[in-house]
């Protein structure tokens, strides 16, 4: 049980984790340590939610995602017109989009829990910028700059077929069904 691949990227997880928030870090399981495991409890949290969320369960820092459908653009959201799917909180610019993302949350949610699709596909798990955005195949993909939204967009089939590839293993850790904010 000590060696299970769940537990230890759960302690590469903890033991990665900087001033409670996500920042970036290789999901290697070959080279952890067991006795890296840390107290730090907002990673145990994510990795529970697999969404990257703010210390108060926003993901995406509040951004509207039925707006980069609707509006093509990053669009602030407001406290006032919310809901929680999933264990994380969605704020929407209007009361239009909160109903549309109420009425089929799954067509909006961002793959890989609004991480960064592109240090997914390379093996990281980073935080993300909500305005590095880009929409394939009626999927939302954050990225954490514009470099890796390039880089993302060269070559995205594969690049998603590698972050899906490295989605699924946190998935298994979790002990919950594959892609609850993940692809397909």
């Amino acid at each position: 049980m000590k060696n299970s691949p769940a537990l230890l990227i759960l302690y590469a997880l903890m033991a990665n984790a900087t001033d409670g928030a996500p920042s970036q870090m290789t999901l290697d399981p070959g080279s952890l340590n067991a006795d890296n495991a840390g107290s730090t409890r907002v990673w145990q949290e994510q990795l529970q939610q697999k969404a990257n969320v703010n210390s108060n369960g926003v993901i995406l820092k509040g951004y509207d995602v039925v707006a980069y459908f609707t509006q093509h653009q990053a669009i602030k959201g407001t406290a006032r017109y919310q809901t929680t799917y999933k264990q994380a909180i969605y704020y929407f610019s209007s009361p239009t989009d909160l109903a549309a993302f109420k009425e089929h949350p799954s067509k909006y949610v961002p793959q890989y829990g609004g991480y960064c699709a592109y240090h997914l596909s390379r093996n990281k798990l980073t935080d993300s910028d909500p305005v590095d955005f880009l929409i394939y195949k009626d999927k939302l993909y954050i990225c954490s700059d514009a470099e890796g939204a390039k880089a993302f967009r060269s070559n995205i089939d594969e690049n998603i077929r590698k972050a899906d590839d490295y989605w699924v293993p946190l998935s298994r850790a979790q002990g919950q069904p594959f892609h609850e904010f993940g692809p397909r």
